[in-house]
């Protein structure tokens, strides 16, 4: 019969959760980070564990707020007014790129009812999840690029074309956008060609992880990724857009000891009657050239002249 009066059994019972669990202290300090949590985020234990929440390690959205601020906010509800809550956030992963996750929060009390901590789950989203799976299966079929790790170009191309056959026939629509990351010339130069990987993967699973499911992302050319979005007229693209711009803003490359945020240029372009394939990417590649001419981090929309 197992020994409840021995701790390591509750121990064995939170590494066993599928959802991430850490526990804090009264003073926020980060006591308990379970093997969930390390998948989930990319931190050990010993990253972590001993360490304040207000500590710099998962960053939020806003450049001056520091780790678990987000994963804080509940805690702070919980340790002073002894309430659960449950809060969809973005974090950043240790590699540096924006994961989404929901965090349930709750006080933690001894037998005297006491707050003397609190327990936050973090849960990751469910169609993420099975769009890895289905990212798994697309591995072995080659239709993934080895260093992005999203769709090479050749398959996006199939999803444009299939997509401009349902526009065509069904009248849904659909828009592009073409992202290119800012500065790579001047990063290849200061760090050489192999920082160049490490920006790409940052860059390919922050926006991978900021579209919906129902999304496409793969490259386009060396330097662009290139995004499908079914289901999105130009009432809505230039909002995804920015949105897309803002998350990879969030996002951080760290190399040799220096660290940087990212910034991007987005072109858009939403289908019109009696579009071809290319020239949809083109009104999408004129109007990504016309944010790095502007000066990049920048949108721009195919047949405006606004920027944002």
């Amino acid at each position: 019969m197992p020994d409840f009066d021995n701790p390591e059994i509750y121990r064995t019972a939170l590494d066993g959760l599928p959802t991430g669990a850490y526990l804090v202290d009264l003073d926020l300090r980060i006591r308990y980070w379970n093997e969930t949590a390390e998948r989930i985020t990319g931190y050990l234990r010993q990253d972590v564990v001993g360490a304040f929440c207000h500590d710099q390690l998962i960053a939020s959205d806003s450049r001056t707020k520091t780790v678990l601020t987000d994963m804080a906010a509940g805690l702070y509800g919980a340790l002073r007014d002894g309430k659960s809550s449950v809060m969809d956030v973005s974090l950043r992963h240790k590699d540096g790129h924006r994961i989404f996750v929901r965090l349930r929060t709750a006080p933690l009390r001894n037998s005297h009812g006491s707050i003397v901590g609190a327990v936050e789950s973090i849960e990751e989203d469910l169609a993420t999840s099975n769009w890895n799976r289905r990212h798994d299966k697309l591995a072995d079929y080659g239709c993934l690029d080895p260093i992005a790790g999203v769709l090479n170009q050749a398959l996006m191309l199939s999803h444009v074309r299939e997509m401009l056959a349902t526009y065509t026939e069904h009248h849904v629509p659909f828009s592009i956008l073409l992202v290119e990351i800012d500065r790579l010339d001047h990063l290849r130069a200061t760090y050489g060609a192999a920082v160049i990987t490490a920006v790409t993967r940052v860059a390919a699973q922050t926006l991978e992880n900021s579209l919906r499911p129902t999304d496409f992302l793969g490259l386009h050319g060396d330097r662009r990724f290139l995004a499908i979005l079914p289901e999105c007229g130009e009432a809505d693209v230039e909002r995804v857009a920015e949105r897309l711009k803002k998350m990879v803003a969030a996002s951080e490359v760290q190399w040799w000891g220096d660290q940087w945020s990212l910034t991007a240029s987005v072109g858009c372009a939403t289908v019109r009657h009696g579009d071809a394939m290319d020239a949809l990417l083109d009104r999408a590649e004129a109007a990504v050239s016309e944010s790095l001419q502007t000066g990049g981090n920048r949108v721009s929309v195919s047949s405006t002249s606004r920027s944002q």
